[in-house]
């Protein structure tokens, strides 16, 4: 490419005005001489770009919009490269990832309406990876099922989606197992009241506030839905609080709702009496969006324990797959793990498996019949036979594809437990968290991990 910048038509005839003696055939045999060049170029890139690299498309949906949808990408990201730059799939073909947004007022219409489009730009579909339980659900009932497309979602937590199709599997438990962490938290604090906060209009945030009013029971009965352009926004708090209860849990998804609930509690404060109020915060607040919030008065203690708690799914940090990928995601993305980045991760790792087992069963050709091998095997490759080969991202997708030859793998994950149940759920450990401030500024600390 340097000598087609060098002889351009203009920079000849400015050469051939400084070279009167040049005659007019000579000038005119250099002019053929540089379109050939120009044309060879050009043919060349031509040659490139039709020399076709072997694809399999995943599509992907996340919630683009939000920090937490590009932490997550860059985690599923990071799996795929290693994959491809490793050899690909089956005979060479690498996994391309188109990845779409959920945004919109409704998370559910916005991601079935992402992944239609994904069918339509793409070759060699093999299935797709979602993310929060609106979007997986818009998914799982516009696409997965009607469609037999194999889908992963890394943070969908609802009962909704609890055996709602062999289509589907999460790398997360249900909200009931959260919902069950957080009561028995309360409890422990001498918790006996407690107002329940939730984001209108949410399948994850509606689910998980009824299912810790299953689990804490009496004293749990005041639930207020909560909508960031209400009108009535000070009435609903006043209705959340007027039974003066010992805490308030806040069952929220997105920062615009969360923001302003927060925002709003700060504006109300000296006149609600708010220091005597224990706040519980879901897993989905277990980021950095909550930290734009005046929150200042969920910090400290009350009655000899923390002021807030929270829970979210958490791996045993000590494990060599975790700790590969913690270290591999700051190498390549200078990034710290956040809130199911390793969920994302194994994703990625799960379905290339799936794939290499599929290869081995079914012809591409037929792709439709293919994408049925893949949702078998998905499951398959979680969780193996008591002699199956144990696998994992740490011993390099070479070694873990020649391993797929055996009779039965299990995948090790960086999230911890990855054993895909009959239902597509998975069960982890929980971490239980605090807000600390310092400084004037916010951070999160763990303070136990429930088994």
């Amino acid at each position: 490419m340097e000598i087609y910048h060098t002889f351009t038509t203009t920079s000849l005839f400015t050469k051939f005005k400084k070279m009167r003696n040049l005659s007019l055939f000579s000038f005119l045999s250099l002019l053929v001489f540089a379109l050939v060049i120009v044309s060879s170029c050009k043919k060349d890139n031509k040659d490139e770009d039709i020399t076709t690299v072997k694809k399999l498309t995943i599509g992907v949906v996340l919630p683009l919009d939000l920090e937490k949808g590009l932490l997550r990408q860059n985690a599923l990201t990071l799996a795929v490269n290693e994959i491809n730059a490793a050899g690909g799939v089956g005979s060479d073909y690498e996994i391309d990832l188109l990845i779409k947004s959920s945004a919109g007022d409704n998370r559910e219409e916005a991601a079935a309406q992402a992944a239609r489009q994904i069918i339509d730009e793409s070759t060699n579909l093999v299935g797709f990876i979602s993310c929060f339980s609106s979007s997986s659900l818009g998914i799982v009932n516009g696409i997965s099922i009607p469609d037999h497309y194999p889908t992963i979602s890394g943070a969908a937590t609802s009962e909704a989606l609890a055996g709602i199709s062999p289509y589907f599997q999460r790398l997360c438990p249900p909200d009931n197992y959260q919902a069950e962490v957080l009561s028995d938290q309360a409890v422990t604090y001498g918790l006996s009241k407690v107002a329940i906060a939730v984001e209108a209009d949410d399948a994850y945030s509606s689910g998980l506030a009824a299912s810790f009013q299953d689990a804490f029971g009496n004293g749990s009965e005041v639930m207020v839905n909560f909508s960031p352009d209400d009108p009535n926004y000070t009435d609903k708090i006043n209705q959340l609080l007027e039974g003066d209860p010992d805490a308030v849990f806040v069952s929220m998804l997105n920062p615009a709702s969360y923001n302003t609930f927060f925002t709003h509690l700060d504006q109300l404060n000296k006149s609600l009496a708010l220091e005597d109020i224990t706040f519980i915060l879901c897993d989905a607040l277990y980021s950095d969006n909550l930290f734009q919030s005046p929150i200042s008065y969920l910090t400290g203690e009350v009655n000899g324990h923390p002021k807030n708690f929270g829970t979210l799914p958490s791996a045993d940090t000590s494990t060599s797959a975790y700790i590969y990928f913690k270290n591999r995601l700051m190498e390549k993305c200078q990034q710290d793990v956040a809130s199911y980045n390793a969920q994302f991760f194994d994703a990625g790792y799960l379905f290339a498996l799936a794939l290499e087992k599929s290869f081995m069963e079914t012809e591409i050709s037929d792709i439709a019949s293919f994408r049925e091998t893949l949702k078998e095997q998905i499951r398959l490759v979680s969780h193996g036979e008591t002699s199956a080969i144990e696998v994992s991202a740490p011993m390099g997708w070479n070694t873990m594809k020649s391993n797929c030859a055996g009779s039965s793998i299990n995948y090790t994950g960086a999230s911890g437990n990855c054993d895909i149940d009959e239902e597509g759920n998975t069960h982890t450990a929980y971490a239980v968290f605090k807000v600390i401030e310092s400084g004037g500024s916010y951070a999160f600390e763990i303070l136990k991990i429930v088994p």
